[in-house]
């Protein structure tokens, strides 16, 4: 009996081919969409913290009532050291069309936000922004470095796509579905800085390692920067796990909560290998020359 050997045709090839292509596709349009999902409110819900802060900071320095600036017409205020000031000032800097409920007055704690974040709901909603975002704030906490120097902070809460689903402040191994409940501490040195699953995360938010200038074929080269990462890998390339006062990213404030699943499973998530430390690149660890930059949304996705 006679075999005929027989290899693939000119069009079983191109079918496969096109079979591959069209699933990268799909790929490629399930993977914008959880960016669209996740990394534009995301990004979205930072940035006005981020100034929220920063001009609340900037009241502390306001000369006085009759101040020829407008936005320093209350003269100087210092910054929030409870859950419901705090919640008074964020609101005056974003956008609450509805206004804030921020509780009865300082010593209302019935709204704050406990250690493991399993009383965020209506009952302890402080407001809901103009893109339906909802804000949730803990009380003052303190963070104790090894110098036994200390900083104060608050962890704002948000959930950054409203009452859509998931409504999930903690994501399991097996699930495809991100958490949409996201945490920022807010220090009172006005610094606002991600936390969480996100920092693990390339969804949500994106860094880069800033290097110090280097020579480069006889010309000195300013501004060097890694490849995209995420901000938990850029943490530690630049830093290699060294914590400093100075340097409010490199705090880990997720330290300070009680070590139960429930406060692991919401702030930490999968915590990935520690990422490589970037020596090479000039990074010189406790001595801190190098810089972790967050990209904007826009700059790194379309």
């Amino acid at each position: 009996m006679n075999f005929k050997k027989t290899g693939f045709t000119l069009i079983e090839i191109i079918m496969v081919f096109t079979i591959i292509g069209v699933i990268t596709v799909f790929e490629l349009i399930i993977l914008q969409n959880r960016m669209n999902q996740y990394g534009a409110p995301y990004y979205n819900v930072y940035s006005a913290l981020k100034k929220a802060s920063y001009n609340i900071l900037a009241d502390m320095y306001c000369p006085n009532s009759s101040s020829d600036d407008p936005e320093c017409r209350k003269g100087p205020r210092p910054f929030p050291d409870n859950s419901y000031d705090m919640c008074r000032r964020l609101a005056e800097f974003i956008n609450v069309p509805k206004g804030a409920t921020c509780g009865t007055d300082k010593n209302d704690t019935t709204k704050d936000i406990n250690d493991n974040a399993t009383n965020i709901n209506d009952s302890t909603l402080r407001f809901v922004s103009s893109n339906a975002a909802r804000f949730y704030i803990s009380p003052l906490k303190t963070y104790t470095f090894d110098s036994g120097e200390t900083l104060n902070y608050f962890i704002v809460y948000v959930d950054i796509n409203g009452k859509e689903s998931p409504n999930k402040v903690d994501k399991e191994q097996k699930e495809k579905v991100y958490p949409d409940i996201v945490p920022f501490a807010i220090t009172t040195r006005g610094e606002t800085i991600p936390m969480g699953y996100p920092i693990y995360s390339n969804m949500y938010l994106t860094a880069k390692i800033g290097y110090p200038a280097a020579e480069i074929n006889g010309t000195i080269v300013d501004n060097r920067f890694s490849k995209t990462m995420s901000f938990f890998e850029a943490i530690q390339g630049a830093w290699g796990g060294a914590i400093s006062p100075d340097i409010p990213f490199s705090i880990p404030f997720t330290e300070e909560l009680p070590d139960t699943n429930l406060a692991k499973s919401f702030f930490l998530g999968q915590v990935p290998e520690s990422a490589e430390f970037k020596s090479q690149e000039g990074c010189k660890g406790g001595e801190y020359t190098c810089r972790v930059v967050i990209d904007s949304y826009m700059d790194k996705r379309f």
